[in-house]
């Protein structure tokens, strides 16, 4: 079975990915800002100290020259964010310059900066990293190496500041999701309820008038038009199933009558009797058929509900199908110890019991039929041949029979009416096999 997924958590988690993409779009955009500006910055920091070393080379005329010192490490302090970032910027310690006069002093050089051309290099001594300038003027050559710890240190905060801001963001984004997507899909959700309410005695629904929305309008129109011509067939329906059951009962009831006074006449030969007996339950029968159709065609199983004693109805019922199970040597068992009234539509009980028992008798050549209640569980059991488990799924589908040998004649619509029947007055009804033989049917009526 194919799991159906909410459109509500649909639309939350397709907002909070759009939300989650641009904003990482939006994160990723502004980091790489963030590194183009500070690295235009430590350009021009690194180029006016170089100028500064140019005209300090030019007010003195010269500069130290070996030994020169080795690029040092600085470590940021917690105590640096207090400092404004020009004073650290041209703070004397993350600046080194150097200048030299010819081959032999830049091989006193920094091992680091020795083999450095003219121009700007990046430059990692142990854990530091160093922006270089070089230039040269005649045979002078003017090195400035400045430490970029700090700007390191800061493009990791502000790394961390934008991925949680990012992780708010997005997480901001799939909760309004989650609560526009609710917002958007009420009236859909309100419909579904409306139309679960809706009564199929009654053509009137009018759900359109509940939703000013267009979309759902137009849906809610849908259900109307559509509930108003199911209406209309099962209106048709109805009254068609009941004429005809009404106008059967006349016929079958003067059949019965005819059977019974013929029956009376003692110079009938025994085969005449016998198939005026078979004649007799046809007519028995096909009158329960009616009585059924009737019952569902006018919805008297949902119906008014009275008192009912158990006890009383199951021994009713077991007495109008004790002589076929007497004709067929069987023993009709009934066990109902105690009285329980329940408060249930009596006739739709009736055919309900009268339906399985006499489908229990049919399906019995030898031995036992009991009918037990334990308190609102009605229990009959057989001593039949019992079905193939296969079949047990198909037994309350119209038309469908199990092991129709010696079953006598039928339709297969007795167990399809139970069910229908059983679903309109809201019981529960079970068939199994049992294990010495024989089916098991459990009717729930609590």
């Amino acid at each position: 079975m194919s799991v159906r997924h909410s459109l509500r958590l649909k639309f939350a988690f397709t907002f909070a990915l759009v939300g989650a993409v641009l904003v990482l779009i939006h994160a990723v955009a502004i980091l790489q800002l963030n590194r183009q500006q500070e690295a235009q910055l430590i350009d021009q920091i690194v180029s006016d100290e170089m100028e500064g070393l140019l005209q300090q080379y030019e007010r003195v005329g010269d500069l130290d020259g070996p030994p020169y010192r080795e690029l040092q490490r600085f470590d940021v302090r917690p105590d640096t964010q207090a400092l404004s970032l020009r004073k650290w910027f041209r703070a004397s310690w993350l600046v080194h310059g150097y200048a030299t006069r010819g081959a032999d002093e830049r091989r006193q050089l920094p091992e680091e900066l020795r083999h450095l051309d003219p121009g700007f290099h990046d430059v990692t001594s142990g854990a530091n990293r160093y922006r270089v300038e070089v230039r040269e003027i005649g045979s002078m050559r003017f090195y400035i190496a400045y430490s970029v710890s700090l700007h390191e240190e800061r493009a990791r905060a502000f790394t961390v500041a934008l991925v949680l801001g990012a992780a708010f963001t997005a997480l901001v984004t799939a909760l309004i999701g989650l609560w526009a997507s609710g917002w958007l899909t009420r009236h859909v959700v309100d419909l579904a309820r409306r139309v679960r309410q809706l009564d199929s005695r009654s053509g009137e629904s009018g759900l359109e008038r509940f939703y000013p929305e267009r979309e759902v309008a137009e849906l809610a129109a849908a259900f109307d038009a559509y509930h108003a011509r199911m209406a209309r067939l099962l209106e048709r329906e109805r009254a068609f199933t009941a004429d005809v059951s009404h106008e059967l009962r006349t016929p079958l009831t003067s059949i019965q009558t005819g059977c019974e006074l013929m029956l009376e006449d003692r110079d009938l030969s025994p085969k005449a009797r016998e198939r005026l007996e078979k004649i007799d339950s046809a007519a028995a029968r096909l009158a329960e058929l009616v009585n059924a159709f009737l019952l569902m065609a006018r919805e008297e199983a949902d119906g008014i509900r009275g008192e009912v004693d158990l006890r009383e109805c199951v021994e009713e019922v077991a007495e109008g199908v004790r002589e076929r199970a007497v004709a067929k040597g069987l023993t009709l068992l009934v066990d109902a110890p105690d009285s329980l009234p329940l408060r249930v539509p009596r006739r739709a009980l009736h055919v309900v019991l009268s339906n399985l028992l006499a489908n229990a008798v049919s399906y019995t050549e030898r031995g036992t039929v009991a009918l037990r209640t334990r308190g609102g569980t009605v229990e009959i059991t057989d001593t039949g041949r019992g079905m193939a488990p296969e079949q047990l799924p198909e037994l309350f589908r119209r038309f469908r029979r199990g092991d129709v040998r010696g079953a006598g004649d039928g339709f297969g619509l007795g167990l399809a009416i139970v069910k229908r029947i059983c679903e309109q007055a809201g019981w529960r009804i079970s068939i199994e096999l049992r294990a010495e033989g024989g089916t098991r049917v459990l009717l729930d009526l609590i």
